[in-house]
Order: C-alpha cells, then sequence, then structure tokens
C-alpha cells in the first residue's frame, strides 16, 4: 500500500465521518472518528518510510495523543472532557516542539506584529466563554493552543514556503475548530449539526495540512 492510498483513505475517511453527522448513525461517526489519527499516523510511517527525524518523531506522538483525545472526548461528563482535553493539550505541546525544533530564521520573531491577531483571538475566545469550574484548564489549553498556531506560522520561512504556509493555514483551522468546541460548550453558540459539521471538518482537514505539509517540509520526497 502506498501513501497516497493512505492518504487518499484518510480523506473518504474524513468525507464519511462528516457525512454521518447529517444521520443518526452515532456508532459510525464514533468508530471513523477515532480511525482518522491512525490512519494519518500510517501515511506519515510510510511517507519517510520509518526513517524519522526528531521533529517527526514529536509530530508523530502529537497524532497519537490526538486520537486518545478523539476517543476520550466521545464520552459522557466533565471528566472524559478534562481528559480528553489534557490529551489534546499534550499533542499541542508536541506539534510547539516539533516545530521549534526545526532551526532557522522565524517569521513571527522578524515581524511581531503578526503575533497581534493571535493575541486579539485569544483573549476574544476567553471573554465570550464561561466554563466554570473548568476556567483553569480551559484558560491554559487555550494558551498552548494559540502558541501552537504561533510557532507554525514563525516556521514558514525555515522550511519550503507552500509546506511552512500549509502547516500554518492547518494550524489556523486547528484553533478555529477548538474555538467552535469552546463557543459551543461554554460559550453563545449553540449546538446544531452545522456547528459540529463545522468543528469536524476544520479539525480533520487542520491535522491533514498540518501531518503532511510539515511531514514533506522535513521528508520532501514522500512516495
Amino acid at each position: 500500500m502506498t501513501s497516497r492510498t493512505v492518504l487518499q483513505a484518510y480523506v473518504v475517511l474524513g468525507v464519511v465521518n462528516v457525512a454521518l453527522l447529517l444521520t443518526d448513525a452515532s456508532l459510525a461517526f464514533t468508530i471513523t472518528k477515532a480511525l482518522l489519527m491512525p490512519v494519518l499516523l500510517a501515511w506519515l510511517l510510510l511517507a519517510t518510510r520509518g526513517r524519522m527525524t526528531t521533529p517527526l518523531r514529536l509530530l508523530a506522538l502529537g497524532l497519537v495523543f490526538a486520537w486518545a483525545g478523539d476517543v476520550l472526548l466521545e464520552g459522557d461528563g466533565d471528566l472524559f472532557f478534562v481528559a480528553g482535553l489534557l490529551a489534546f493539550l499534550a499533542m499541542q505541546v508536541c506539534y510547539i516542539v516539533a516545530f521549534t525544533r526545526v532551526p532557522g530564521p522565524g517569521l513571527v520573531r522578524a515581524w511581531r506584529i503578526a503575533l497581534v491577531p493571535f493575541v486579539v483571538v485569544w483573549l476574544a475566545l476567553n471573554l465570550l466563554v464561561s466554563p466554570g469550574s473548568l476556567r483553569v484548564p480551559v484558560l491554559i489549553y487555550s494558551v498552548v493552543l494559540v502558541t501552537m498556531a504561533v510557532a507554525a506560522l514563525d516556521l514558514v520561512i525555515r522550511v519550503p514556503q507552500d509546506k511552512g504556509w500549509r502547516v500554518a493555514i492547518g494550524a489556523a483551522l486547528f484553533v478555529v475548530s477548538d474555538g467552535l468546541i469552546a463557543l459551543t460548550a461554554f460559550g453563545p453558540l449553540t449546538s446544531s449539526t452545522g456547528t459540529s459539521i463545522a468543528i469536524m471538518t476544520t479539525y480533520i482537514v487542520a491535522q491533514g495540512l498540518i501531518t503532511t505539509g510539515f511531514t514533506e517540509a522535513l521528508a520532501p520526497r514522500p512516495e
């Protein structure tokens, strides 16, 4: 099986997963969601032929944590939510360290004004949500989430720019996805099929862009 075939499988699985939100097939949705990150990880292993640098190993570990978060967030109650949040927090940290381990100049470090939109988004999200007893975990997670997006943008001029922008756009979409989750769970948005579709679509695309962009930037000859 080639890496291209596996990536196509990820796209098909993502489309099916989102389409299932329009039905009552909750079990099928949960199963397809749980398969997304393992398939993307399989692509990474095939694309690099198992010969990964430290940043790519951290990316792979991040995908494992993302899979754990996907599974845990399907549970009910605050315990599952906090456990899922911690899994995704670990994923974000893996991504941050992976991006910063790539040597060279940084776009954000060169143009500090690029931080402004991220600060505005972080402030807006935290002003709009009221997570109650989960205020501290949500606050910490939001800081790490936005830091990951900043680290992705900072990467742009250290790698081939088309790959770097793919990672940066993916990271921005991740902020959108998690922002929608926070605004639905603790803010003014009401839970609906439309918001669920937006959350899953941006998440699936974000992970795909981050993984393929970063992998091809550091191992530019995938199969």
